[in-house]
């Protein structure tokens, strides 16, 4: 308990911290160029406030949340896959690699120009660019897993599913919590990313349109809800790891 308050302590330290340098910047620097933290904590506030912000929060949101999902289906599928067959593994680790190595923007813009601006594209774009990092953990993790139990349940003539569904999975969720949380935060930064290059009704829009008119207060303030809502759900998953991950 004195740790995690210590934790805390730290992490509200450090908040401050960020927050007196940014004001002595400002005050330092031309307050066009970097208004202070309060004028823009005035601006969230008055986002929230007035409900601007539910709307591109919401679409963003559900946007990063389909895309997890699906990355989480296809990483799961693929590390378990890879884990099982060693010939699967092989033929595929060029790929992934090539996956993972690619920069992010190219991939945006091959999607967009490829399969045009919908919601499907963004949310099969974060699937594809977060798929072989959770992939990567699946697959690590399994590599740990006891193939003496698996042999015995070949043994007993259990199914495939009952394997997957009965062992590997339940193994699997220490592995996927902290694949998760990566994977969440590359998702919101993928459908952040795509939303500056044309997606209106986001956070990443309302930031290009504040750029555009150089509304840096503005812009910050979007920003800042962009890191809040992660942070948030940084600790939402690290409370679910620390629940459901007990031993």
């Amino acid at each position: 308990m004195i740790t995690r308050l210590t934790a805390y302590s730290a992490q509200i330290a450090s908040l401050v911290f960020i927050v007196i340098v940014w004001a002595i910047a400002s005050a330092v620097v031309n307050m066009s160029a970097l208004p202070s933290p309060f004028a823009v904590f005035g601006t969230l506030a008055d986002l929230v406030a007035s409900g601007r912000a539910f709307e591109p929060l919401g679409n963003t949101l559900g946007r990063t949340i389909l895309g997890f999902v699906l990355a989480i289906l296809l990483g799961t599928t693929y590390g378990i896959a890879a884990a099982l067959s060693r010939t699967f593994a092989e033929l595929t680790r060029w790929l992934l690699q090539i996956a993972i190595f690619t920069p992010t923007l190219i991939l945006i813009f091959l999607f967009l120009i490829s399969l045009g601006r919908s919601n499907g594209t963004i949310i099969l774009l974060i699937g594809l660019v977060v798929m072989p990092v959770v992939g990567t953990y699946i697959r690590d993790a399994m590599g740990d897993f006891d193939d003496d139990l698996s042999g015995m349940a070949r043994s007993y003539h259990v199914g495939l599913w009952q394997r997957v569904t009965g062992m590997y999975l339940p193994f699997l969720i220490p592995p996927l919590l902290a694949a998760g949380r990566i994977g969440f935060t590359l998702s919101w930064k993928v459908a952040f990313l795509s939303e500056i290059f044309g997606f209106p009704n986001g956070i990443g829009w309302q930031v290009k349109t504040s750029y555009d008119i150089y509304n840096i207060q503005t812009l910050l303030a979007w920003l800042m809800l962009f890191i809040i809502v992660l942070l948030v759900v940084e600790q939402l998953m690290r409370l679910a790891e620390r629940t459901f991950v007990k031993w």
